[in-house]
């Protein structure tokens, strides 16, 4: 397991390397990615979502970002749309039998839940694929091309983290008992006031779907249209121009598309 702490969007994050295969002169790795990100205020909904990335090589070491953005709704009865952004580090060292320069990084899969109404989980699942230098003894190939952390090291890195959970979850609960109470008074109160307005909203939101959205991430294939793609994943063409900026369709192009399974 590979653990990093980042100061930059208060979170921790941290992945485990599922898998790679080595063939003759290749290799391929998928890597999940889990990041939990601490909100300054209450998160009730999140209405539209986005993840972009970049990363570079610099000797045999992969550094990169990831950016997660979009905007959210704080409370319940809220018409209000607040803008979020946050950058997620990560690292990855490679073997000196990788090839750097040869490197390709892809997004696999992507989604997000909310929790306790604070924080937001992101999985990301990305996958590295290289060449390898040519090896000339068998025993060599045996090797591994990712370095491991020391076991007495990840337990104690563990335990830390463990700990520090123990400590945000009686914050985040004195917190959550003191945002329900103030809830709670602000809704009697709009109850009082009997604003039709306010009713129609509520009513719009008790309909909706509370339940967090899995999102799929899709590489536009050659001769791939908008069309083709909302009949594959059988959604309307309008739910993906809600989540996407389309002026026009190229191979390569990465579209986020969010489940519809209503």
């Amino acid at each position: 397991m590979i653990c990093l702490k980042s100061n930059i969007a208060k979170v921790i994050l941290f992945f485990y390397i599922t898998y790679y295969f080595l063939g003759d002169d290749n290799m391929f790795i998928k890597i999940p990615f889990e990041s939990t990100i601490d909100f300054k205020t209450n998160i009730y909904e999140i209405t539209k979502m986005s993840l972009e990335h970049d990363y570079n090589v610099n000797d045999n070491v992969v550094l990169g970002n990831f950016y997660v953005s979009g905007e959210y709704s704080a409370h319940e009865v809220s018409v209000n749309r607040e803008e979020f952004k946050y950058t997620l580090p990560f690292t990855v060292e490679l073997h000196e039998d990788i090839i750097s320069d040869t490197l390709e990084f892809n997004i696999e899969d992507f989604s997000y839940e909310i929790e306790n109404n604070k924080s937001l989980k992101v999985n990301i699942e990305y996958s590295l694929q290289a060449e390898v230098k040519e090896r000339k003894e068998e025993s060599e190939a045996e090797e591994e091309l990712f370095t491991r952390v020391d076991e007495d090291e990840l337990k104690e890195e563990l335990a830390q983290i463990e700990e520090k959970k123990e400590v945000d979850e009686k914050i985040k609960e004195d917190v959550n008992d003191t945002v329900k109470e103030e809830n709670e008074e602000a809704v009697e109160d709009e109850n009082r006031l009997g604003l039709n307005e306010e009713k129609t909203i509520m009513d719009t939101i008790k309909s909706s779907d509370d339940t967090f959205i899995t999102y799929h991430i899709h590489i536009v294939k050659e001769n791939e249209t908008i069309e083709s793609i909302c009949s594959m994943y059988n959604v309307p063409t309008s739910l993906i121009n809600e989540y996407n900026t389309i002026d026009s369709l190229s191979a390569g192009d990465k579209i986020l598309i969010p489940d519809n399974n209503e």
